[in-house]
């Protein structure tokens, strides 16, 4: 919908997602209702869908959502399945999908800038990092190359 710019059609699918998140995670129908292993547990990668949404159809961002993703990192590097309120892991294992699902999301949702007012393609800052160093290169390899030739002597 946002590529056929409808914006209403937009602001309606994203409702219920903003509807759903409770400013800890997205409390649907399972956080609420499910069996005892998804009672009262948010899914992590529903927070990361969230946020990719949300950044993708509006350009917000929530930095108190990033942290609880983050926060979800075991300490081999994979993202828990799952949380609670209280931000832990509430016993959930890792898992490559939410591992990926997460990474997908943050990534796209990068708000790191060299120069945060300042847009401008990303190719800018390679040409002008790699112009000086293709500079200095030439200069080093015409010195070695002059430094190699052998000497004339004057007759």
């Amino acid at each position: 919908m946002k590529l056929e710019k409808n914006v209403t059609g937009v602001r309606h699918e994203m409702a219920c997602p903003n509807v759903m998140f409770d400013g800890y995670g997205v409390a649907n129908e399972a956080y609420k209702d499910g069996s005892a292993s998804e009672h009262g547990i948010y899914q992590t990668y529903k927070l990361a869908l969230y946020l990719y949404a949300l950044w993708k159809v509006s350009n917000t961002f929530d930095y108190r959502a990033e942290e609880d993703l983050l926060r979800m990192q075991g300490p081999d590097g994979g993202f828990h399945t799952g949380y609670d309120r209280a931000g832990t892991y509430a016993g959930t294992m890792e898992n490559a999908e939410t591992s990926s699902i997460r990474i997908i999301a943050l990534n796209s949702t990068s708000t790191f800038r060299i120069f945060p007012r300042v847009a401008f393609p990303s190719w800018i800052v390679y040409v002008f990092i790699g112009l000086p160093v293709a500079g200095v290169a030439v200069v080093v390899i015409v010195l070695m190359l002059e430094r190699r030739r052998p000497k004339l002597t004057q007759q």
